[in-house]
């Protein structure tokens, strides 16, 4: 039987973190990348029925970038395993060789030196045969066949199909889907979009309530924002929208329905639409607890929020969610 290994290296990582080098995250770029190397096994029709990843923050994100892109209509489910995390090849053979013989085809998402030297472990003779030297980039893959049982995987054993890179695939994303002939700057899901207006209720002295909105800092720092972002493959656009909220602002609290409203934008050279929810602040994260804690955040009257919005959709929104709100009540 023959069987497929697709080694990813993760993609590009800022180079310092406070926390530690295992919590060093994607740049950009690296997220871009790998988003792109997901699309070319796409278009392949390459689907994995495993994929393996070093905990490490840049290989599970990648592991999570990649997924998305495959499989569209799912959460992603990403196997970590620990013993990745900066292994040197021997270790990354030995959790090849103990893979389920269910598995036909697996994605290990890792780090150098190992996964560029694991070639030469599960492959030897024929990268002698056609002199390569796999060394792979952030965000670059090498896919190898094998025959027969994981547990029979050896230097002889496997057979080099490709190897590439970030730069020798399409830059750009097809629309709406891998057979589209539109070309996007983005994958197809970051033009879906959800978004919370997190809010409070606060008593004022005519015995009514003053609504305050909690606005987070944009991810340049230049200017304040509610949370928004891309539905994420497989949640529903409130689910997506809640985990912006806690994400970017560190909040957490009771999302009303239906929507209160939808606008569009334009970015990444084409038209966005987002979908917006009222949600009701029940806690705060402390900073320890709140993934971007770097962005800060703060309570402000509606009123000022209606000021400080930039898309004029939004801001459209805002001027009549008091109304809104009430008849959501």
């Amino acid at each position: 039987m023959k069987r497929l290994i697709t080694l990813l290296r993760h993609g590009e990582a800022v180079t310092y973190d406070a926390r530690g080098d295992f919590y060093r995250p994607l740049t950009e770029d690296g997220k871009l990348n790998i988003q792109r190397i997901g699309a070319f096994l796409e278009k392949q029709g390459f689907y994995p029925d495993l994929i393996l990843a070093s905990p490490a923050e840049r290989s599970r994100h990648s592991a999570e970038k990649l997924h998305k892109i495959l499989f569209p209509a799912q959460k992603p489910v990403i196997t970590q395993d620990r013993r990745l995390y900066n292994a040197d090849a021997a270790t990354l053979r030995n959790i090849l060789q103990n893979l389920s013989d269910d598995v036909r085809h697996v994605v290990l998402v890792g780090h150098n030196p190992g996964i560029s030297a694991l070639p030469a472990l599960v492959a030897g003779a024929d990268i002698r045969k056609k002199r390569l030297f796999p060394s792979l980039k952030p965000a670059a893959m090498i896919m190898i066949e094998i025959t027969g049982n994981w547990s029979e995987v050896g230097a002889v054993s496997g057979r080099i199909l490709q190897q590439v890179e970030p730069s020798q695939v399409p830059q750009d994303f097809p629309w709406p889907d891998k057979d589209g002939t539109e070309w996007r700057k983005r994958p197809p899901y970051f033009y879906r979009q959800s978004s919370v207006i997190p809010f409070r209720l606060i008593p004022n002295k005519d015995k009514g309530e003053n609504i305050e909105i909690l606005m987070a800092l944009s991810s340049s720092g230049k200017h304040y924002v509610v949370p928004k972002g891309a539905i994420d493959p497989g949640m529903s656009a409130i689910e997506s929208a809640q985990k912006e909220a806690r994400e970017e602002a560190g909040c957490i609290g009771i999302a009303l329905e239906p929507a209160i409203g939808s606008y569009h934008y334009q970015k990444w050279d084409a038209r966005c639409d987002v979908e917006v929810f009222a949600l009701k602040v029940t806690e705060l994260l402390p900073e320890a607890d709140w993934e971007e804690s770097h962005r800060g955040r703060k309570w402000v009257p509606l009123a000022h929020a209606i000021e400080i919005v930039r898309e004029d959709g939004l801001r459209k929104i805002l001027k009549t969610f008091a109304t809104k709100l009430a008849n959501q009540s």
